[in-house]
C-alpha cells in the first residue's frame, strides 16, 4: 500500500529514523520551542525495530516477497527498506489482532439471549477485513490509527466488563500517543463503566489514578530525555488546536470531503451511520453504547475546517459494527414477520453474505487501485539502493516532496537527501541536527506554515540524482542534463475518468486504458549525465 499521508512520514517515520540512525527530517512540531509531539508514541516501535534489526539481514529474499513487491533484501544496503517494510507489517498485524479481539467480544455479547450476536460479530469482522479504509489505516504510523487499535481493545474490554483493561486502553490513548482528542471515543464507554462501578467507587478511582499516574510519568520521562526539559506535548497540541485559526493553516476542506472519503472506503456500508432508528427499535444496550462514540466524534470533528482522511480512522470500526447491526436487525425482523421465527445462524450468514459480498468486492477493488496506481514512489525510491554511483551522492526532489516515503529509503552510503524550491509555498521539514529536539537545536521553525530557508538544498546544481514526475517542470529547466534511470508507472488522476481512478476493475481498466480514458505518467529517478 502507498503511504497515504505525508504527515505520517515527516511526523512519525522520520523521527523514528532519527532515533534509530541519528538522521532524518524534523518538523516544527518537534522543535523545542513548540514541542507538540511526544516521543513516547515512537518508543514502543523503536524498541521493536531494535529487536528486528539483527534479524533483517538473515531473512531470505522469498520471505520479503510475501510482504511487498519492492526489492528490499539485497544485503546491508537495503536493510533499512526491509526494516521499514517489516515495521509496517507489524503495525498491520497488531491492528488485525485488535479487530479479532473486538469481533470476538461482539460475538460473545449476550449470546444466550441474542444468538444473532454471533452473526453480528462475523459480519463486523468481514467488513473490517475487506474495507479499503482499514486496509491502509491498519499499517499507518499515525496517532489516529493507534487510537483505532486502542479503541478496538477498549471496546472489547467494555463489552466483556474487563474494566481495568478498558481504563488502560483509554488512558494510553489519551496521554501516550500525542493526540488527546481521542478521549472523545472513550467518553461514552467510560461514563458507562463508572455507572457500572457505582457500588465500588474507591476501587475504580484507585485504578484510574494509578494507571493515569504511571502512564503520565512514563510519557513525561521520555519527553524530558528528548526535549531536555519538563514538557507536556499532549497539553501543547491541545492548546494549539483549540486556539483560533490553529487548524485553518492546513488542509481546509468542505464537509463533502469526508462524505467522498467514506464512500470510497466503505461504499454502501456507510449507511450504517444512518441506521440509528433501526438500531433503537431493538434494544442492545451495550452494543448501542459502543456505537455512540461515532456520533460524538462526527459531531465534534466534522465541522472543523482542517479535514484529513486520517481524522476518520477512529470511527471505522463503529461504521462496520453499525452496518452489521442494522443489517442483522432488518433481516431478523423481516424473517420473523414472514415466518414467525428468526433465521438460524447458517441461514442468517448466507443472507448477510448476499448483502455484503458486493460491498467487500468494491472495497477490495479500491484497495487494489491504491496499490496498482499509486505505489510508484515506493518502488522508485527503493531502486536507489541499486545505483552504482550512489556513494556520497546527493539525492533531491522538489514538487514531489510530499510523496517522499521516508529516510528508510535513502541509502546510508549516500551523502544527503534534500528538497529543491518548488511551487509549494508552505513550511517544509528540515534535517535533524545532532541535538535533536533538545534546547540547543540550531534549526529555525515557525508555527504559521511560512517557508524557512533552512529547508532547501541551495540549487539543483548540487544534486546528483533527482526524483520527479516525468512531465513535471517544477524544478528541471534543462532535461538534457538529466538521464532517466528508473521509471515506474503512476496514474495521472486529473486526466483519468473518476471510476477508473477510484477503483481497479480488471479487463475493463485495461480496455479503457487502450481507449484513452485512463492516463498514466511515470515516476522517474534521474541521474545527472555528467
Amino acid at each position: 500500500m502507498p503511504l497515504m499521508d505525508c504527515d505520517e512520514v515527516y511526523n512519525y517515520w522520520e523521527p523514528l529514523h532519527f532515533l534509530l540512525y541519528s538522521s532524518g527530517f524534523q518538523t516544527w512540531e518537534y522543535a523545542n520551542e513548540y514541542a507538540l509531539r511526544t516521543y513516547a508514541y515512537l518508543t514502543p516501535l523503536w524498541a521493536i525495530a531494535k529487536a528486528y534489526q539483527p534479524l533483517v539481514s538473515f531473512l531470505p529474499d522469498w520471505w520479503w516477497s510475501l510482504l511487498t513487491s519492492q526489492e528490499v533484501a539485497a544485503g546491508d544496503i537495503s536493510s533499512k527498506v526491509a526494516l521499514f517494510t517489516l515495521l509496517r507489517a507489524t503495525l498491520a498485524a497488531s491492528m488485525a489482532l485488535a479487530e479479532v479481539f473486538f469481533c470476538k467480544a461482539v460475538s460473545e455479547y449476550n449470546v444466550k439471549n441474542s444468538p444473532s450476536s454471533v452473526v453480528i460479530g462475523i459480519v463486523t469482522g468481514g467488513l473490517l477485513l475487506s474495507s479499503a479504509g482499514m486496509s491502509h489505516a491498519s499499517g499507518a504510523l499515525l496517532p489516529s490509527s493507534t487510537l483505532t487499535l486502542l479503541w478496538l481493545v477498549g471496546a472489547a474490554a467494555f463489552l466483556r466488563q474487563q474494566h481495568t483493561l478498558f481504563i488502560f486502553a483509554a488512558v494510553t490513548a489519551t496521554l501516550a500517543i500525542g493526540w488527546p482528542f481521542g478521549v472523545l471515543m472513550f467518553l461514552p464507554l467510560g461514563l458507562n463503566v463508572l455507572i457500572r462501578e457505582l457500588k465500588r467507587p474507591m476501587g475504580i478511582a484507585t485504578k484510574i489514578i494509578a494507571i493515569t499516574g504511571l502512564i503520565q510519568a512514563f510519557v513525561m520521562a521520555i519527553d524530558y530525555t528528548h526535549y531536555g526539559r519538563l514538557v507536556s506535548p499532549t497539553w501543547n497540541i491541545l492548546l494549539y488546536n483549540t486556539k483560533a485559526g490553529g487548524d485553518e493553516l492546513y488542509g481546509v476542506e468542505p464537509f463533502s470531503y469526508y462524505v467522498k472519503n467514506l464512500i470510497l472506503n466503505f461504499n454502501y456500508a456507510i449507511l450504517g451511520i444512518f441506521s440509528l432508528p433501526v438500531l433503537l427499535s431493538k434494544r442492545r444496550d451495550a452494543l448501542l453504547v459502543t456505537l455512540s462514540p461515532m456520533y460524538l466524534w462526527l459531531f465534534v470533528v466534522a465541522p472543523r475546517p482542517h479535514k484529513e482522511e486520517r481524522f476518520l480512522f477512529p470511527i471505522y470500526p463503529c461504521i462496520c459494527l453499525a452496518a452489521a447491526l442494522a443489517a442483522v436487525t432488518v433481516v431478523d425482523g423481516s424473517f420473523y414477520f414472514l415466518n414467525k421465527s428468526k433465521p438460524g445462524t447458517g441461514v442468517s450468514l448466507m443472507i448477510q453474505g448476499i448483502i455484503w459480498v458486493p460491498a467487500a468486492l468494491l472495497s477490495m477493488s479500491r484497495t487494489l487501485a491504491l496499490s496498482k496506481y499509486y505505489t510508484a514512489p515506493l518502488h522508485v525510491y527503493a531502486e536507489l539502493q541499486k545505483q552504482p554511483y550512489i556513494v556520497e551522492a546527493t539525492i533531491c526532489t522538489c514538487g514531489e516532496w510530499y510523496r517522499f516515503p521516508s529516510s528508510f529509503y535513502i541509502p546510508t552510503i549516500a551523502d544527503s537527501f534534500g528538497f529543491l524550491p518548488s511551487s509549494f509555498s508552505g513550511q517544509l521539514p528540515q534535517p535533524f541536527t545532532s541535538d535533536g529536539s533538545g534546547p540547543d537545536m540550531s534549526t529555525t521553525f515557525n508555527d504559521q506554515n511560512k517557508p524557512e530557508p533552512g529547508s532547501y538544498i541551495s540549487t539543483i546544481d548540487d544534486c546528483d540524482y533527482l526524483i520527479d514526475l516525468w512531465d513535471s517542470t517544477d524544478c528541471r529547466e534543462n532535461d538534457s542534463e538529466w538521464k532517466p534511470v528508473v521509471l515506474n508507472s503512476f496514474l495521472d488522476a486529473e486526466r483519468t475518468a473518476v471510476l477508473h481512478r477510484a477503483l481497479y476493475i480488471p479487463f475493463l481498466h485495461e480496455q479503457e486504458d487502450r481507449r484513452g480514458g485512463v492516463e498514466y505518467t511515470d515516476y522517474v529517478l534521474y541521474q545527472r549525465r555528467v
